[in-house]
């Protein structure tokens, strides 16, 4: 990701801080991760959030999917867009 702050990013001030931190551990678990592990990796992200009691609303998702996108290079978009598909699947 190409700026760090996005969390700080004013379309998100009205999402808990908590949930945009558990967001940035999830993102920096798995840059760089293969077409494989990247599938195993969002598996596990239903489990990790209910342990956490972290759940996020359509809207805050597509907030934080536009604040992302607007600060990531093409690849890490076309990783993200991937991720959001194989996700759909699930």
């Amino acid at each position: 990701m190409t700026q760090p702050n996005w969390k700080h990013d004013p379309a998100l001030a009205d999402i808990d801080p908590a949930k945009l931190d558990f967001l940035q551990m999830l993102v920096s678990e798995g840059a760089g991760l293969s077409p494989r592990e990247m599938l195993t990796f969002l598996m596990s992200l239903s489990q990790r959030s209910r342990e956490r009691s972290v759940s996020f609303s359509q809207k805050e998702a597509e907030q934080i999917i536009d604040v992302l996108k607007k600060n990531s290079a093409p690849d890490e978009i076309a990783r993200m867009e991937k991720a959001m598909r194989l996700m759909k699947m699930k």
